[in-house]
């Protein structure tokens, strides 16, 4: 392994190494290539919403990607953290991915739950919503008292 990068017209010169790209999908639609649609790019989308979870973008994309893949668990994951986010807001959003997706939030038992929770959205430490594909939840078991609440950002902030 070299620990530098050498410049092959002048070897003796030594070059730093670039630094490395942002992760980011070629192309900024709602739907995901068909060349990119695999679990490694899921892996990267569920990293960047965990970094930005205010980017509506990436969720959709998320959803998409995995809807397109036929997992329905880590559809129904994806969708949960859309709802997180969300909160109370951008019901007609949350609306029709219920409809779209709810077949694999069914399978979870979650259908009902979340059309249920339609009006007042999701609380992301509910631990009936932690699913292993989830990346915003945080489940809590029993009753919780926060010295100090701190909020997600939300999906209008800039």
């Amino acid at each position: 392994m070299k620990p530098f990068l050498t410049d092959k017209t002048c070897p003796e010169r030594i070059r730093t190494p670039a630094p490395p790209a942002v992760f980011g999908l070629p192309v900024r639609t709602l739907s995901i290539a068909s060349r990119w649609c695999s679990p490694a790019t899921g892996a990267l989308l569920a990293g960047e919403i965990g970094r930005k979870p205010a980017n509506l973008h990436l969720h959709i994309q998320r959803i998409s990607l995995w809807h397109g893949l036929g997992d329905d668990d880590a559809t129904a994951a994806a969708v949960i953290d859309l709802w997180i986010i969300l909160g109370a807001l951008g019901q007609e959003l949350r609306t029709r991915m219920l409809r779209q997706h709810y077949a694999a939030l069914d399978k979870l038992d979650l259908g009902l739950y979340l059309s249920e929770r339609l009006e007042p959205g999701l609380d992301r430490h509910d631990p009936l919503i932690a699913l292993p594909g989830s990346v915003l939840s945080r489940p809590v078991a029993g009753a919780r008292a926060f010295l100090r609440t701190v909020p997600l950002p939300s999906a209008t902030a800039p």
